[in-house]
C-alpha cells in the first residue's frame, strides 16, 4: 500500500493525516475510524488535562512487545513522562491517495516478517517529534517568546530564561490548535539524549494479561452476535456433495445452517476450505449441532496424497534438473578440478502447524453498504481486503478492529478466519462470531512448507571452499498467490543472497517446485528456519570431514567483515562482520572449546534473518537410552539499535523454546488426502522439563537502524542442538523432527 503524503495535511497538527493531540474525553476508536473532520480526533496520542498520556500503537500485538516498543519510540521523541503513559490498539486506518489507491492514513499497520519496529522507526519518531514541537509552539505563544528558546523535560516545557514551566496537560488544549508551517521538519533527538529508547521496560499489558483484563479475539463480543462452528472438508480441496442437517437443526439454540462452497482453486484464498457452518446462540449448541451433521464429501484432487508420497515426490525431483535461480561462476568445472573434495548431504523439513494457543476466531457484521470486522489479525488490511472481496463493500466503509492476538507466528497473516465470519454474516444477515476448535486449527492451517534440501560443496587441497550448491524441492507457499508466475515460486523458499553467496566463486541455487494440496503459508522465519537447519548442519558435517573446528570453519568462510548485496527481505545488505560478531560473542559466552563431561557436547550455529543476526551455542547431554537434554543455550543477537532490551531478551528466549518445540517432535502428517495430526496428543508442544535449563543472551551494541526481533532466534536453535547431539556421540540428525523413526538412535519415548 502507499502513503498519503500531502505535506500541508501531513504537518497540520500531526505530521500525518488527521489530528495528533486530543484533550478531554477519552479516545473512541470507532469515532476515529469514521471521523472526517481533520484534527478533531487522534490516531496516535491522547493527553488528559491531568497529564496522563495514552499512546495508540498501530501494529498487531501477539506477544512480540510492539505495544511497548512503539510507544517507547513515540514517547522518546515527544519527550513524554513514560511513567504516565498507557497504551491501546489503533483500529485500521486507511485512506485513498490522489490516484485512488488504498493508502495508510497514519503509519503502516500489521505485524509480519519482523517489520513492526523497522516500519515504525522513522515515521513514529517523526510523529513524536512533531508532537513535541506542538507543545513548544503552544508554550511559546502563551509566554510570548520564540519556540526556539524553549526546551522540554519529561512532559514539561521549560523556559530556561526564567525557569517557568508548563506541563503537557496544561498545554494540551492549545497544542491541539497549533498550525505548524509548510516545510516544517521535525528535529529528532540525538542518541546521546535518549532516556527511554535503549532502557528496559516491562511489557505494558502484563498486568492486564495476568488479571484477565486483556481482550483477545476469543474474548471479544458484539451486540446480538451469534456463534458459528464450521465442519470443514477433511480432504485437501474437497467439497460438500450433500448434507443431512435435520438432527442438527433440532438442537436447541441453532439459528441457521449454511453450506460454504469450495474456494476457487486458481485464485488466492478468501476462506480456506469448503464446509457446512452451524450458527447458534452459543458455542456448545453450535458444536453439538455440527457433530450431528451427516455430510457426504467429495475428496477432491488430492485424495491420494500422503506424507510418504510427498517425500518420494521430493526425492524424485532432486534426481532431475530444476530451475537455476542463481548461478555464479562454473560449479561443475570447480567440482571436477583435480584435488577438490566434494561433500554432499540431504536434509528434510516436514509440514509444521502454527499451533497458536488461541484458536482462530473472528466477528463480522455485514449491513448493506458497510461492515464491521473484529478479531486477532496480523494483517488488518488483509481482513479489509477479504471483506471487500466477498461483499463488494468499499474498503473505507469496512471497520476493522484489532484485538490482542493469542499467538500469531504468521498464521494470522492470512485472514481466512475474517473471511469466514464475513461470508456467514452476509449469508445469514446476522452478526456472526466464528470460533474454531483445536482440531480445526491443526487440521486446517496454512502450514510451513515441507521440503528436501540437497547441499553440495567442493573444497580444494588448501581447504578453500571453491563451490557451493543448494538444491531444494519444496511445496512453495506462493502456489496460490495472485500474480506469482511459476518461475517465481522459489522466491518464498530460497533466499539466493544468503550465506555463502558472495563468499564462494562458484555457487548455484536450484529450485524444484513440488506439487501438494496442503495449504501453505508463513511460519515464523519462514524459509530461514528451513534453510538454516540445512546449511548450518551441513557446515558441521563438512567441518567434521575436514577435521576442523565448526566455529573456526564458519569464521574462515566469512572472512573479514564486508557488506554484500542482499536483494530479498532483510536487505539491502548482508554484513558478514555482524554475523561474525554474533558467532564470536556466543562462543565467548559459552566458553566454546572447554572440556565437557562424557556424553556432553556443544553445537554452534549462526544465521542472518530479516535484517538481524543471531548465533547460538547449545550444550547437550546424550543419555544411554538415546534421549538427550538441552541444558544451556548461549545466544548473541545483533538487531541494530535496541528499543527495549528486556523485550529483545524475552523474544530470544521465546524463539529458542518455540524452535525447539518444532524441531523435537512436530510434524503434520497426511494420509489419503486427509490431515491425521489433529491435536496435541500427536502434535506435541515443548514441555517445561524439556526446555533448556538456562538461556543466556548477550545483545551486541549497535548504532545501526533497528531490525525486528520476533523471528531471529528461531532458525539457529535446531542446527545448534543437532550438531551438539552428534558431537556428544548421538546420531547425525538430517530429518526433522528429531524424535522421528528414521533418525537412528533417537526415538519417541
Amino acid at each position: 500500500m502507499t502513503f498519503n503524503l500531502n505535506r500541508r495535511d501531513m504537518f497540520r497538527y500531526t505530521a500525518a493525516l488527521g489530528g495528533l493531540v486530543v484533550t478531554g474525553a477519552a479516545f473512541n476508536p470507532r469515532r476515529a475510524h469514521a471521523e472526517t473532520n481533520e484534527g478533531a480526533i487522534t490516531p496516535m496520542v491522547h493527553i488528559a488535562p491531568d497529564g496522563d498520556i495514552k499512546i495508540f500503537y498501530p501494529n498487531s500485538e501477539m506477544g512480540q512487545g510492539v505495544d511497548t516498543s512503539i510507544p517507547m519510540i513515540f514517547a522518546e521523541e515527544m519527550d513524554a513522562d513514560f511513567t504516565r503513559v498507557s497504551v491501546a490498539s489503533m483500529p485500521l486506518m486507511l485512506t485513498r491517495d490522489a490516484e485512488g489507491r488504498m493508502a495508510w492514513k497514519v503509519v503502516p499497520q500489521g505485524a509480519g516478517g519482523s517489520t513492526s519496529v523497522t516500519d515504525a522507526w522513522t515515521s513514529v519518531r517523526q510523529l513524536g517529534a512533531t508532537t513535541r514541537a506542538l507543545f513548544l509552539e503552544a508554550a511559546a505563544k502563551r509566554w510570548g517568546v520564540a519556540a526556539g528558546t524553549l526546551k522540554t523535560e519529561p512532559s514539561v516545557v521549560v523556559n530556561p530564561a526564567d525557569g517557568a514551566r508548563l506541563s503537557y496537560g496544561d498545554l494540551a488544549a492549545e497544542a491541539d490548535k497549533v498550525m505548524l508551517p509548510d516545510g516544517f521538519e521535525p528535529g529528532l533527538k540525538p542518541r546521546a539524549e535518549w532516556r527511554i529508547i535503549g532502557r528496559s521496560h516491562k511489557p505494558m499489558a502484563h498486568r492486564d494479561i495476568v488479571t484477565g483484563k486483556a481482550v483477545f479475539g476469543i474474548d471479544a463480543t458484539y451486540p446480538g452476535v451469534k456463534t458459528a462452528v464450521i465442519a470443514r472438508s477433511p480432504y485437501l480441496d474437497g467439497f460438500v456433495e450433500s448434507v443431512e442437517d435435520a438432527a442438527a437443526r433440532a438442537v436447541p439454540g441453532v439459528v441457521d445452517i449454511v453450506v460454504m462452497p469450495r474456494p476457487d482453486l486458481d485464485k488466492n484464498y478468501t476462506y480456506l476450505a469448503a464446509g457446512v457452518a452451524v450458527i447458534a446462540d452459543s458455542f456448545w449448541a453450535a458444536k453439538k449441532a455440527r457433530d450431528a451433521l451427516k455430510i457426504a464429501w467429495n475428496k477432491g484432487p488430492y485424495a491420494d496424497e500422503s506424507t510418504e508420497s510427498f517425500d518420494a515426490h521430493c526425492d524424485a525431483l532432486l534426481g532431475g534438473t530444476g530451475q537455476v535461480v542463481r548461478d555464479d561462476g562454473n560449479v561443475d568445472t570447480a567440482k571436477a578440478t583435480e584435488g577438490v573434495r566434494v561433500f554432499s548431504r540431504r536434509y528434510r523439513q516436514p509440514f509444521v502447524s502454527h499451533a497458536q494457543l488461541e484458536v482462530q476466531n473472528a466477528i463480522a457484521h455485514v449491513q448493506g453498504d458497510k461492515a464491521t470486522v473484529i478479531g486477532p489479525f496480523q494483517s488488518p488490511s488483509g481482513a479489509s481486503r477479504a471483506a471487500h472481496a466477498l461483499t463488494g463493500i468499499d474498503r473505507l466503509s469496512i471497520t476493522v478492529e484489532i484485538t490482542r492476538l493469542g499467538g500469531g507466528f504468521g498464521r494470522r497473516l492470512t485472514s481466512d478466519h475474517a473471511a469466514e465470519a464475513v461470508y456467514l454474516s452476509k449469508e445469514s444477515g446476522l452478526p456472526v462470531k466464528v470460533v474454531w476448535t483445536r482440531e480445526d486449527d491443526l487440521s486446517h492451517d496454512f502450514y510451513r512448507p515441507a521440503g528436501h534440501h540437497e547441499l553440495v560443496a567442493g573444497f580444494n587441497e588448501a581447504g578453500r571452499m571453491v563451490s557451493w550448491q543448494h538444491r531444494l524441492a519444496s511445496a512453495s507457499k506462493y502456489y496460490r498467490r495472485d500474480n506469482v508466475a511459476p518461475e517465481g515460486m522459489y522466491a518464498a523458499e530460497m533466499y539466493v543472497d544468503d550465506f555463502p553467496a558472495g563468499l564462494v566463486p562458484n555457487l548455484r541455487h536450484e529450485y524444484f517446485s513440488a506439487t501438494s494440496g496442503m495449504p501453505r503459508g508463513s511460519w515464523r522465519a519462514p524459509a530461514h528456519v528451513a534453510n538454516a537447519f540445512a546449511v548450518q548442519s551441513f557446515l558441521d558435517e563438512v567441518a567434521e570431514e575436514l577435521g576442523e573446528d565448526p566455529l573456526a570453519l564458519r569464521l574462515r568462510l566469512l572472512g573479514e567483515g564486508r557488506e554484500l548485496p542482499y536483494g530479498q527481505h532483510g536487505g539491502p545488505v548482508f554484513d558478514t562482520g555482524r554475523l561474525r560478531g554474533v558467532l564470536e560473542a556466543a562462543a565467548k559466552l559459552a566458553g566454546w572449546g572447554k572440556e565437557m563431561p562424557q556424553g556432553h557436547a556443544q553445537g554452534i550455529a549462526g544465521h542472518f534473518t530479516f535484517g538481524g543476526y543471531c548465533a547460538q551455542v547449545a550444550e547437550v547431554e546424550r543419555f544411554t537410552d538415546g534421549s538427550f537434554k538441552v541444558h544451556r543455550v548461549y545466544a548473541a543477537i545483533d538487531v541494530g539499535t535496541v528499543i527495549n532490551p528486556e523485550g529483545v531478551i524475552k523474544q530470544v528466549e521465546g524463539g529458542i523454546n518455540d524452535g525447539l518445540s518444532a524441531a523435537f517432535g512436530q510434524e503434520i502428517r497426511v494420509e489419503g488426502g486427509e490431515v491425521q495430526t489433529r491435536n496435541f496428543d500427536t502434535y506435541p508442544l515443548l514441555r517445561m522439563a524439556d526446555a533448556p535449563t538456562e538461556i543466556t543472551t548477550t545483545i551486541i551494541d549497535s548504532d545501526k537502524d533497528p531490525s525486528g526481533i520476533g523471528e531471529m532466534s528461531i532458525p539457529v536453535i535446531a542446527p545448534a542442538v543437532t550438531s551438539a547431539l552428534a558431537r556428544a556421540g548421538g546420531p547425525r540428525v538430517r530429518h526433522l523432527p528429531i524424535y522421528a523413526k528414521n533418525n537412528e538412535g533417537v526415538v519417541n519415548a
